[in-house]
């Protein structure tokens, strides 16, 4: 999708930023491409930055292939989905599966995002 198009939402608020955690969901802006993914939080790093896939299948149901790995900062969260994926992405057999289908598939690092632009 293109940014424009995510401009309509309200930035989220600083309550809803604390509760991203392992597993949530998270519209994510790159401001590089001008285009917003969908991804789903692996893990959080230092500095309120995150580790992540992106993954346009996963408010249907879980799924093992994915568009690519991502790490973002808070800054770059566009909207946080109010409620977190399927627990099935928690499980360890989940994780190794994906982790090795996911092979030769791409890695980003975006640019912090500002929102005075």
């Amino acid at each position: 999708m293109e940014a424009s198009e995510a401009e309509d939402y309200k930035p989220p608020t600083r309550t809803q930023l604390d509760t991203v955690e392992r597993g949530s969901m998270v519209q994510v802006i790159d401001p590089e491409a001008g285009v917003w993914y969908w991804v789903v939080v692996e893990r959080p790093l230092e500095d309120r930055s995150f580790w992540g896939r992106i993954d346009a299948h996963c408010i249907v149901g879980p799924t093992l292939r994915h568009g690519g790995h991502v790490g973002f900062h808070e800054d770059n969260i566009l909207r946080v989905w109010p409620r977190k994926v399927d627990p099935i992405f928690d499980r360890r057999w989940f994780r190794i599966a994906s982790h090795i289908l996911s092979f030769g598939s791409r890695v980003k690092a975006l640019r912090r995002y500002d929102k005075r632009i």
